[in-house]
Formats: structure tokens, C-alpha cells, sequence
């Protein structure tokens, strides 16, 4: 299997790209950050599924992904990452009938404030029958981590109703821990 070169970063127009969620007070009445949490339910284009507890848990799983990753010499610039797929997803691209993209070379991250997780974080850092969950990869290892799992190549499988109940293991996911290359914050 070829190595993708880039990793793309997939976000709504609207919203603009690397936002995060995680960024937003606790119990926020931001008003893109309720649309976000409840879209679903009025647009059929939008297909994110976001529970109750999400925010709650999102947050103890970037904490540890943080802390994985700087024990791993990993030098974080932020507090919480920007996230990006590994090549491309096509599950991902189409999650929300309006999704925008920016692919980015993977020569131009920064292996110090870059890391990784197979797959999707939030899948890797609350599961563990699996040998490469609880674990945060260096962009180093990127090469050795492919070719011994390989590129999760399932997009077509998972649909797209209760996707949250499946494996999900659909992409490698990458997260920038810094403002990344040729964006302005």
C-alpha cells in the first residue's frame, strides 16, 4: 500500500477551518456551537451525530491525548489539536452534504507538534482490545505504522445511520498541535 503524502482537514464553510469545539467554554451558548450540537436533527445534509456527553468526553480524551503525546516528546503549542485524516476520506468528506477541504503536504507538518492515532482519536483513546488504541504516534513512525496495519481502507462499509455503534475505524487521524503551515489565526 503507497503512503499518502498530504493529510486533509475537512470543516464547514460557514464555521471556516481549524476551529475547535474544545475551545469553547464549558456549558457555552455560543450559538454555532448548539447549531453544531443539534444540526442533525433539522438537516438532513448533516450527518455528525454529537451525544450528550460529548463535549464532557471529548475533553478527557484530548487531555489524554496531550498527555500521550508529550510523553512521547511530543511538543504541543496548543492546548487542543486541529485534526486531519491521513490522505483522504471520502466518509469523511461526505459527512456533511457542504464540507470544504485543505490537504496539506505531509512534509510541511512539523514532527514536533504533529501526532497521530489509529484511528480516530476518539475511538482510539476510549477502546483497548485493539494493540494500536491507548497509543499516539510520531510522524516518524508513520511509515511503520502503515505498513503494519495498514490504511484503514472501509469507507464504502460504514453507513452513515448509527455509524457511532460500529468500529469505526475508517482513517488515521492526524493532529496538528500548532497553527498550521500557511494558515493565519
Amino acid at each position: 500500500m503507497r503512503l499518502p503524502e498530504f493529510a486533509t482537514h475537512y470543516y464547514l464553510p460557514e464555521i471556516g477551518p481549524f476551529r475547535s469545539l474544545s475551545e469553547l467554554p464549558a456549558g457555552s451558548e455560543d450559538p454555532i456551537f448548539l447549531d453544531l450540537l443539534t444540526r442533525h436533527q433539522r438537516d438532513p445534509g448533516y450527518r455528525r451525530r454529537y451525544g450528550r456527553k460529548y463535549i464532557e468526553v471529548r475533553s478527557k480524551v484530548e487531555a489524554r491525548l496531550r498527555e500521550l503525546f508529550v510523553a512521547r516528546g511530543g511538543k504541543p503549542r496548543r492546548r487542543h489539536p486541529y485534526y486531519l485524516v491521513l490522505g483522504e476520506s471520502p466518509w469523511f468528506r461526505d459527512l456533511n452534504a457542504d464540507q470544504s477541504e485543505l490537504k496539506i503536504p505531509l512534509l510541511e507538518l512539523d514532527p514536533g507538534t504533529t501526532s497521530l492515532t489509529y484511528p480516530d482519536s476518539f475511538v482510539a483513546l476510549s477502546r483497548g482490545d485493539k494493540p494500536y488504541f491507548n497509543q499516539v504516534f510520531l510522524l516518524s513512525e508513520l511509515s511503520e505504522l502503515v505498513e503494519r496495519f495498514g490504511v484503514p481502507g472501509n469507507d464504502h462499509v460504514v453507513p452513515y445511520e448509527r455509524y457511532w455503534e460500529t468500529d469505526f475505524e475508517l482513517y488515521i487521524e492526524v493532529q496538528l498541535w500548532d497553527i498550521p503551515p500557511g494558515f493565519k489565526a
